[in-house]
């Protein structure tokens, strides 16, 4: 097991840490209302974000499915200029913490 940490540690630093220095991704932890499951979403900010009607800053439109029951979750996400969010808009779910998702991501013992 150590084997494995040490050859993903190399390839990026701390994992699905917050602190994981990825100057591209936005990461955002959603909890869906059909069964409760929470899941990672990583943004990328090259790819996915639109210029918003105004042209000052940029929109997300996301539709997130769970592995766990396939539930549906849509978030609108507003960014300014500097990519610092501005709003966000969610349907059937809702935004917890890392720390959340950690606690259900852990194997049980």
């Amino acid at each position: 097991m150590q084997l494995f940490k040490k050859l993903f540690q190399g390839m990026g630093g701390k994992g699905n840490s917050p602190q994981n220095a990825d100057p591209n991704g936005i990461i955002y932890y959603v909890k869906g209302r059909k069964c409760g499951a929470i899941t990672r979403v990583r943004i990328d900010r090259n790819n996915e974000l639109s210029r918003s009607d105004d042209g000052d800053g940029f929109v997300l439109h996301k539709v997130i499915v769970d592995s766990k029951c396939f539930g549906k979750t849509e978030i609108t996400i507003t960014y300014d200029g500097n990519y610092r969010e501005i709003e966000r808009q969610i349907v059937d779910g809702e935004f917890v913490t890392h720390e959340a998702w950690v606690a259900v991501s852990q194997p049980q013992s």
